[in-house]
């Protein structure tokens, strides 16, 4: 009997690919796809899209994969994961990312055309989609990415999880956005999940006095808080807001994208329930 380690093999996410996709407009993706092994729905598969594909698909996925194998515990069934990435190893493209996310100068509104026009279609023929079943997800300033989308284009989603985000980096904007779509919202209420890390406005004891100055100018908590509470009030979304308790601003990534999942996949939490 032979004992010990042997030479060691790559490890395969079961299911994913990953393909090099470029978009009319010349911008390079990495588009990160999981397909799940089971025959599709009648409708075809639910699909979530998460920006910032190379740090988030692979913990979605898993999520997925776990959460789905227990439906009778969790009502999940298999969905299609889809991770908007760019080429490279890096797991945020900085630059590419602030050009992509951010509404300023019209990139959020480019970069959301992108993936309704073109990416999200050419993901169709892979396999079959449910249009009335897809979610788009992100973390930070992909979390104000999802706001911005929900509010330029509530209908291309049944349910938006913005994680952790980043409305510090676009308040204005994002307000005048807001404004204009409370003040112009249909009897259809799209789904919205909003998150943060409990710890993300706290000042812990490593702070330097500038990072501390950071966490306040941020307002991660209140900033969130705040707007979901608004939109629940407006009626324009039904929206639960949801704080994991002694996470920060990277540790919640995992506990938001299982919630993503739940959430996306089957109603979690009371439609107005806005309230840490």
């Amino acid at each position: 009997m032979v004992t010990g380690a042997r030479a060691e093999a790559p490890f395969v996410l079961p299911g994913a690919r990953e393909f090099a996709y470029a978009a009319r407009d010349g911008a390079a993706y990495s588009l990160l796809v999981h397909i799940p092994e089971t025959p599709p729905p009648a409708a075809g598969f639910p699909v979530i899209t998460l920006v910032d594909g190379r740090a988030l698909f692979a913990a979605a996925v898993m999520a997925m994969r776990l959460q789905s194998g227990r439906p009778g515990v969790t009502g999940v069934a298999p969905a299609v994961i889809v991770g908007v990435g760019y080429p490279g190893e890096a797991l945020f493209d900085v630059g590419r990312r602030s050009g992509d996310l951010l509404p300023a100068d019209g990139g959020a509104d480019r970069f959301l055309a992108t993936l309704l026009d073109e990416i999200l279609p050419w993901v169709g023929r892979l396999a079959p989609l449910d249009a009335t079943r897809r979610a788009l997800a992100g973390h930070s300033y992909g979390g104000l990415f999802v706001l911005h989308a929900l509010f330029a284009r509530p209908e291309a989603f049944a349910a938006f999880i913005a994680g952790s985000p980043s409305i510090w980096r676009a308040a204005d904007l994002l307000h005048a956005a807001e404004t204009r779509f409370t003040a112009h919202h249909g009897d259809a209420q799209p789904r919205l999940l909003v998150t943060v890390g409990g710890d993300e406005q706290k000042r812990q004891a490593g702070d330097s006095p500038e990072r501390a100055a950071r966490r306040l100018m941020a307002r991660m908590h209140d900033n969130a808080a705040g707007l979901a509470q608004r939109l629940s009030a407006s009626g324009a979304a039904a929206c639960t807001f949801t704080v994991f308790a002694d996470e920060n601003h990277i540790s919640v990534i995992p506990a938001m994208l299982s919630r993503a999942v739940a959430f996306a996949l089957r109603h979690t939490g009371t439609p107005g329930e806005c309230s840490p």
